[in-house]
C-alpha cells in the first residue's frame, strides 16, 4: 500500500445507489405495453358488440309487419309522398316524346375548332 493514501479525518463518503436494472426495467415498460393494448383491444369489442346490438334493435324495429292496406296511400302514389305529380297519358294525350336529334357532322363548335397559331408553329417546327 505505498501508491494508496487514506485520510482518517475525512467524513465517510456515502455509497452510490445501485443502478436500476435495465433489463428489469424492460420487463416493466413491456409488460405495460401489454396490458395497455389488452386494455384497448377489449374496449373496442365492447364498442363494437354495442354497436352491432344497437343496429339489430334499430333494424327490427324498421322491419315491422306491415299489413296490406295500412299504408294505402303510399301504396297507389308513392310520388306523391315526395311532391311530384304525375301526369297519365289519359289525363294529358297531346304530350308526345321528343328524342333529341343528333347534331349535322358537318356542324363545327367554335370552341372545339383548333387552334390556327398552334398550326402555323407545328408546320414551322423543325423535324
Amino acid at each position: 500500500m505505498t501508491g494508496m493514501r487514506i485520510d482518517k479525518n475525512a467524513p465517510p463518503v456515502a455509497p452510490t445507489a445501485a443502478p436500476i436494472n435495465d433489463s428489469m426495467r424492460r420487463l416493466q415498460i413491456g409488460i405495460a405495453g401489454v396490458l395497455t393494448v389488452l386494455l384497448l383491444v377489449g374496449m373496442a369489442g365492447l364498442i363494437g358488440e354495442r354497436a352491432q346490438e344497437r343496429a339489430l334493435d334499430d333494424a327490427a324495429a324498421d322491419t315491422a309487419i306491415k299489413m296490406p292496406g295500412d299504408d294505402a296511400k303510399a301504396g297507389k302514389a308513392p310520388l306523391e309522398e315526395l311532391g311530384v305529380q304525375p301526369v297519365s297519358k289519359e289525363e294529358n294525350p297531346g304530350t308526345a316524346v321528343k328524342v333529341p336529334q343528333a347534331a349535322p357532322s358537318t356542324a363545327t363548335v367554335p370552341d372545339l375548332e383548333p387552334d390556327p397559331e398552334l398550326q402555323r408553329a407545328r408546320q414551322s417546327a423543325p423535324r
